[in-house]
């Protein structure tokens, strides 16, 4: 699995699974990226408001692997929607993390998390963020630019008004809750969707339907969930700090038959996403 990429616009590689660091702090995050390399893993996504990129910075350092070997993410605050705010942004997060180059960076949401999915949607401002991706794009800190969480609509606004296209589009995509038509729209457009809580952040774990057809794998639902993202042609980041999670994670050398597939795709919608339901990104609001 470690070996599988897509490839973006621009030639650079991605592998097509990552290391997702969301809500764990600066030492769990080290360690995580520690054990993680040690595994095989050279994807590691992390953002500004996970408050952990520092954790990151000191987890490549700590590793056995050349920085040059590693694919490393990170996102544009939300709430960072001018240019010379996103351009010190940029130089913060290299600064945290110690980084000469960031290998993609992508724009959190395109809106502010506290009017996420509500009447103003930022296109005029987006714009000006994307400029400013644009220009470190262009410098050499980031070696690749993208959003998550973007609409089609919004996806639309930057490609009439860009320079150079988005190459990624990050968004909640699982077993239960899958944007078809986002996903489909993104393709067609050379946009590459990746997944984040690719296992609906545990939400589907016990989902009777899914271990089911888990089961007739001989696998564990995360695994089937994994492989159905990247059956999907979409990157998987599950977040773990559980070094049995990472191997297991791994281990997707099994085909989803298309049938299974189909069912897959027509699970009821997850509805409660428990303790987590309060973030936007899963029909949560903040105040």
């Amino acid at each position: 699995m470690f070996n599988e990429t897509y490839k973006l616009p621009n030639g650079i590689e991605i592998p097509k699974l990552g290391l997702g660091t969301w809500l764990l702090d600066d030492a769990q995050t080290a360690q995580a990226v520690r054990d993680a390399v040690s595994f095989g893993y050279r994807h590691i996504d992390t953002a500004q408001a996970y408050m952990n990129e520092a954790g990151v910075g000191e987890g490549i350092r700590s590793s056995s692997v050349a920085r040059e070997e590693l694919f490393i993410t990170t996102k544009v605050a939300a709430e960072a929607k001018t240019y010379d705010a996103v351009t010190l942004s940029i130089d913060e997060s290299l600064a945290k993390m110690g980084l000469e180059y960031i290998d993609l960076l992508i724009i959190h949401s395109p809106q502010p998390w506290t009017e996420f999915r509500e009447d103003n949607r930022y296109f005029e401002e987006n714009k000006v963020v994307w400029k400013a991706m644009e220009d470190a794009y262009k410098t050499g800190k980031v070696k690749a630019i993208g959003l998550s969480n973007f609409l089609q609509d919004d996806v639309e606004n930057l490609l009439a008004n860009c320079e150079i296209k988005p190459m990624v589009n990050q968004v909640l995509a699982h077993v239960s809750n899958t944007p078809f038509e986002l996903i489909e729209f993104c393709q067609k457009n050379d946009v590459l969707v990746e997944a984040y809580s690719p296992i609906a952040h545990g939400a589907v774990i016990d989902n009777a339907e899914v271990k089911i057809i888990a089961d007739k794998y001989g696998v564990s639902v995360a695994q089937l969930c994994l492989r159905y993202d990247i059956q999907l042609g979409l990157v998987v980041i599950p977040k773990t700090s559980n070094p049995d999670h990472m191997r297991n994670n791994v281990e997707l050398d099994f085909v989803i038959r298309e049938a299974d597939m189909e069912t897959l795709k027509n699970v009821e919608p997850i509805r409660n996403y428990g303790e987590h339901s309060f973030f936007p990104v899963f029909g949560g609001k903040l105040e």
